[in-house]
């Protein structure tokens, strides 16, 4: 929408309330609310909040921010009449410059990056949503239970399971209407593999920063049509163990001059596919800092379940970390990048990998040659992915120039994101956990 077009709504009483989302540091979504009444003056200055309260923004002495509305991202609330929901942009207190460190805006610095460089128009991606849903979930301090509904799931390896052992069909259904309904394109829905309720929303290609904002989209969506099924969504990586993690796999080709540039002949990648895999290959370990930036992460990426552990990539091969989908045309080809997972924050996960990427075509980093065996059964030949977030932090921060590449990333940033990262991990580790007490009480 524009500001004509709002403010003729208002008008017409078609809206009555706009609500203004923004991301965090850790990539939770924030919002605030005001009547359509201030809208002139949300677009003119901004709405102020503390940036001291949103974890890595500012100091207490320095805490007053901005908050801008984007209106290209605007889309009307799907559960609530009249609400107005946008996407808006930190600024610092009395600048017109944008927070450097705001995540969206970081993805949008690695886009014009891209363009600057000539090396394409736009980048396009699109999500594969995973997703367990249960009956209920019951948390403690140090014991938390899951509960299933009584059909949910239960046939070994559900993948395309059918009904009626897919009793959330009707459900997944709903989401992908509400999404439709706003304006994004869902290629398909099905059952997992998981045995007990593991779902899939596939989107489809758009420019990687309004796929970014489509991925929150599409996550409040599912989560809230499960709370009014009176049902649980969940997209931990691993929540049950001996059943497969959820990823958050994402497919990319770069778009230059009105095509896909990306493309295969005789079996071999043209040098844009081939150096872009390179770049994100070579920078795999740090990548998954942001990639995969939670203690539960590394225990969906373990042999066995589909998740990959050796960086390499391969044709139509889902044991490798980077899979060219083997029913693609040669002609106009998507690369797959498959250890992200949904507990990253979405806009600097994708920022991260476009800039590995970018690094890998302006540097020409050869990726070698594909993997073609099954890689779980030959792990020991490739290097791997980091086995916990720990080793993950490290890795970035010993690998991350290509990320500071014309002020992307910021170090202010990147030490933020160790630090907040870190105390995480510690609180985490020095807790009991239920199998312990089985194990030791």
């Amino acid at each position: 929408m524009d500001i004509k077009e709002v403010k003729e709504l208002i008008a017409m009483g078609e809206i009555n309330t706009i609500d203004v989302r923004y991301v965090d540091l850790l990539g939770r979504m924030r919002h605030v609310t005001v009547a359509s009444s201030y809208f002139n003056k949300i677009m003119e200055k901004g709405i102020g909040i503390d940036g001291s309260s949103i974890p890595g923004f500012a100091s207490v002495q320095r805490s007053d921010m901005r908050v801008k509305p984007d209106l290209s991202t605007a889309f009307w609330d799907p559960f609530l009449d009249g609400v107005l929901n946008v996407f808006g942009d930190v600024y610092l207190a009395e600048s017109e410059n944008i927070f450097p460190m705001y995540p969206r805006h970081v993805l949008r610095k690695a886009v014009n990056l891209l363009r600057s460089q000539r090396i394409a128009d736009d980048i396009f991606a699109f999500g594969e949503l995973e997703f367990y849903i249960f009956k209920d979930v019951q948390l403690e301090d140090t014991f938390f239970m899951l509960e299933f509904s009584e059909n949910m799931g239960g046939i070994k390896k559900g993948y395309h399971i059918a009904e009626p052992f897919d009793d959330l069909f009707v459900l997944r259904n709903s989401v992908v209407d509400l999404l439709e309904d706003i304006d994004i394109k869902v290629k398909y829905h099905h059952h997992e593999v998981g045995t007990k309720g593991q779902h899939e929303i596939e989107l489809a290609f758009a420019p990687v920063l309004n796929m970014a904002d489509y991925v929150e989209v599409a996550k409040y969506v599912i989560k809230k049509v499960a709370e009014d099924s009176d049902l649980k969504a969940t997209f931990m990586p691993k929540p049950i163990h001996g059943e497969p993690g959820s990823g958050l796999h994402f497919h990319f080709y770069l778009f230059k001059n009105g095509i896909n540039i990306f493309n295969m002949h005789k079996g071999r990648l043209n040098d844009a596919a081939r150096f872009f895999i390179g770049g994100v290959l070579k920078h795999a370990k740090s990548l998954s800092a942001f990639t995969n930036p939670s203690t539960n992460s590394y225990k969906r990426l373990t042999s066995g379940f589909e998740a990959p552990t050796a960086i390499n990539y391969s044709i139509a091969n889902r044991t490798s970390a980077i899979r060219i989908p083997g029913y693609a045309d040669r002609k106009s080809i998507d690369i797959e990048y498959r250890p992200p997972d949904a507990t990253m924050n979405t806009y600097l996960g994708l920022a991260a990998i476009v800039m590995a990427g970018i690094d890998g075509i302006l540097n020409k980093i050869e990726p070698g040659e594909p993997a073609e065996e099954n890689v779980y059964e030959n792990a020991d030949k490739y290097e791997r992915l980091p086995s916990t977030l720990c080793e993950a932090l490290d890795a970035l921060a010993h690998d991350k120039e290509y990320l500071l590449l014309e002020d992307v990333f910021t170090e202010d940033l990147i030490e933020q994101w160790i630090e907040l990262k870190k105390k995480e991990y510690k609180a985490i580790n020095e807790r009991p956990v239920p199998l312990e007490y089985r194990l030791y009480f």
